[in-house]
């Protein structure tokens, strides 16, 4: 029987520290990946399954889930990314998320690496905000007023994004159910962003007069109730998916990743949609708007509310494990399949 060629056989680990050293060099192409891959999604270039939700126990936040994905182009890549989320571990001391994701070899289907993915995953995510919101300002990274409500990982990421990238808010209002914790992101984790940094005790006026809105919660019941909370014109980056209710959405223009996706596990989205206030065919997606085939009215609220495509974490591990191979710390397995022995 033959084998497989050697660079099939061996599998790469890429662990924590090596991911993020490399992480940070990579802004500006990162936030090129982010946007081919949206424009490939919309023309249907991409084979993204549906993602697989795993719930030890269906009343509590804990969860795990798989996103495949396969993408297309001159450096094609495979693989998959499982990350869990459990809140409970913040108390533990420990990060909400964890994950890892694989990449497998196009060629022959074989593991290929294993890396640390929650920083993959948490900066895809922030670069899916900065490069929803620029799409959707027509490139205006001037903030008036910025609202974040969530004050967590994935916000601090999203605003160390936006500075990295020339973003500039005149103030920044934050709000968290913890406010210890969003004191703290007030103090030190806004990146120079803004000069102005104010913390608020109700969700109200936190939104009040804000044309950018980030949320970034753990939230799986939506709370935000009417639409004229948020400032008409306003880009809402939904970045967590269940933060509003059916009238919160109404008279908004709606964009997605890809919009089956955006449908499912309780979104406000779907919510929505069940109830009539968001019709399937007004819903777009943002591959759309970054060609420019659709374009905004700036006159009425813009919710961007990604679901995160896989392929998106596998396009990154990819550019990832290009950058880390020879570095020290990355760990090679000879023959991890056996395949040579077969």
């Amino acid at each position: 029987m033959s084998t497989v060629g050697h660079e099939s056989q061996e599998l790469t680990v890429v662990p924590a520290a090596v991911v993020s050293r490399i992480l940070e060099g990579l802004g500006k192409e990162g936030a090129g990946i982010v946007e081919t891959v949206y424009r490939q999604a919309a023309r249907g270039e991409l084979v993204n399954p549906d993602s697989l939700f795993l719930r030890p126990d269906p009343s509590d936040r804990r969860r795990a889930i798989a996103l495949p994905a396969y993408v297309a182009g001159e450096t094609p890549a495979m693989g998959l990314k499982w990350i869990s989320s459990f809140p409970g571990n913040l108390e533990r001391g420990l990060p909400r998320a964890s994950a890892l994701i694989t990449l497998n070899d196009v060629a022959t289907g074989f593991p290929r690496a294993v890396l640390e993915g929650a920083r993959i995953s948490a900066f895809r995510t922030a670069l899916s905000a900065t490069v929803g919101a620029r799409a959707l300002r027509g490139g205006d990274l001037a903030i008036r007023r910025m609202a974040v409500v969530g004050t967590g990982y994935i916000a601090d990421a999203t605003v160390k994004a936006m500075a990295e990238q020339g973003w500039r808010c005149s103030s920044v209002a934050v709000h968290d159910l913890d406010e210890e914790r969003a004191r703290s992101f007030a103090a030190s984790h806004t990146h120079g962003i803004t000069d102005t940094v104010t913390v608020q005790r109700t969700l109200r006026a936190t939104l009040e007069d804000a044309d950018l809105v980030l949320f970034a919660t753990t939230a799986v019941e939506p709370y935000v109730g009417e639409a004229d909370w948020f400032c008409p014109g306003a880009v809402v980056l939904h970045m967590s998916l269940r933060d509003l209710k059916p009238a919160a959405m109404a008279g908004a223009e709606h964009i997605v990743d890809e919009v089956s996706h955006a449908l499912r596990e309780k979104t406000s989205l779907a919510l929505a949609l069940d109830e009539g206030i968001v019709q399937r065919a007004d819903i777009t997606n943002i591959g759309d708007h970054l060609d420019g085939r659709i374009r905004r009215n700036p006159g009425k609220t813009a919710v961007y509310a990604p679901f995160g495509l896989g392929s998106l974490d596998i396009a990154v591990a990819a550019l990832v494990l290009q950058r880390a191979l020879g570095n020290e710390g990355v760990i090679t397995v000879p023959d991890f399949s056996g395949a040579s022995t077969r």
